[in-house]
């Protein structure tokens, strides 16, 4: 059974290789985030590849191959890291510190440099005995590897955190545009590890097996998701971008003190926006953007975000979907479309999809859609 899912594994660090080499010639989507996912699944097809190898004791008849893929680990988490960022900025710009972040990788080959120059014999030797008890060097770069790929998964969700709270200043919909999914594999990620300790108190060897193409369809299936993540701020101006990246609403004040705006024009621009809101029904645009709303009343985005944020406590998305939800509410208790169904009056309200319209209406209502139909 163990030596079957090494086959297995090494296949998928096959399609893995092959997948990454794919990915470095496309031409279409996010190229810049293309390369990180190549990347990543590069050094991870490697170091399963490597991981199998070892297992079938291959590592002995050719010594060489030995821990040849460990260094490429390090390069899990900064791909993460970038990728996300790729995906965030409008443009990535490339920073000299940023080349930092493969310190621990290139430290790392430094670190097996003394095993990588042995002699074929010396080389045998060492991993005979390693099946036995894992030589220190091993270990220390095992938990080094470990804790390094934890901080880059910290900050991308951190990094992922920040962007959802940005992307609700600029958008109604977040259909195509929140990274939340890359958080769900982490955590698919973490609930595989969880499970591989537990079966290893049973099985090593099936914990080991389990763990390896468990962990391998989680990067092949969020790296296909990642092909299908469109770009973000591909219709809005770099200045807006950089404009709309508030801090959260509780500094909001600090931010916009030197705006220029005072308290009786922002409530002048309230008004103009809740009468616009009233008789011309903006909302109803399942697409509509900050800048949209703002080019309709006459006003910069920053000022529109400021008086939203500062005086509506409300981010644009929460804003605009607040009024669909209670056209929705006002639709569904009318007579005349009691032959519609709660997804169609939620389409004529503004939204786009039924998962989102469930989420922002249990958000604003604290109950279903349909609880709220039927009570």
């Amino acid at each position: 059974m163990h030596e079957a899912a090494c086959y297995l594994i090494l296949i998928s660090a096959a399609q893995g290789i092959f997948f990454s080499l794919v990915l470095l010639g496309l031409s279409s989507g996010n190229r810049v985030a293309n390369r990180w996912l190549a990347m990543i699944t590069f050094a991870f097809a490697l170091n399963m590849a490597g991981t199998a190898l070892y297992d079938l004791h291959v590592v002995l008849r050719f010594p060489h191959l030995g821990l040849l893929g460990t260094p490429f680990a390090m390069l899990i988490g900064p791909g993460f890291y970038f990728m996300t960022k790729s995906f965030t900025n409008k443009p990535f710009h490339w920073r000299w510190w940023h080349w930092l972040c493969f310190l621990p990788f290139l430290l790392n080959i430094l670190y097996f440099i003394p095993f990588y120059t042995l002699s074929t014999a010396e080389k045998i030797l060492v991993l005979q005995e390693s099946y036995i008890e894992k030589p220190d060097f091993w270990v220390h770069s095992f938990l080094c590897n470990i804790f390094v790929n934890f901080i880059f998964i910290v900050l991308t969700i951190a990094l992922i955190l920040k962007h959802e709270r940005h992307i609700e200043q600029v958008y109604s919909n977040l259909e195509q545009k929140s990274l939340r999914w890359i958080m769900m594999f982490f955590g698919a990620g973490v609930l595989t590890f969880v499970v591989c300790i537990m079966l290893s108190f049973y099985d090593m060897g099936f914990a080991d097996s389990f763990s390896n193409l468990t962990f391998s369809a989680v990067i092949y299936v969020m790296g296909y998701r990642s092909l299908k993540q469109a770009e973000i701020f591909t219709n809005i101006p770099q200045e807006i971008v950089e404009e709309s990246d508030q801090p959260a609403l509780i500094k909001a004040p600090i931010k916009y003190e030197k705006s220029g705006l005072t308290e009786q024009k922002a409530l002048h621009l309230l008004e103009k926006l809740e009468q616009s809101m009233r008789k011309e029904k903006l909302y109803l645009q399942p697409e509509l953007t900050c800048l949209q709303l703002a080019d309709h009343l006459g006003i910069k985005t920053h000022i529109l975000s400021q008086v939203l944020n500062q005086y509506k406590r409300e981010n644009f998305f929460d804003y605009i979907n607040r009024h669909r939800v209670e056209h929705f509410k006002q639709a569904v208790m009318d007579p005349a479309n009691a032959h519609l169904s709660i997804l169609a009056i939620a389409f004529e309200s503004g939204f786009n999809s039924k998962a989102a319209f469930n989420a922002v209406f249990k958000k604003i209502t604290g109950i279903t859609p349909s609880n709220y139909r039927n009570a």
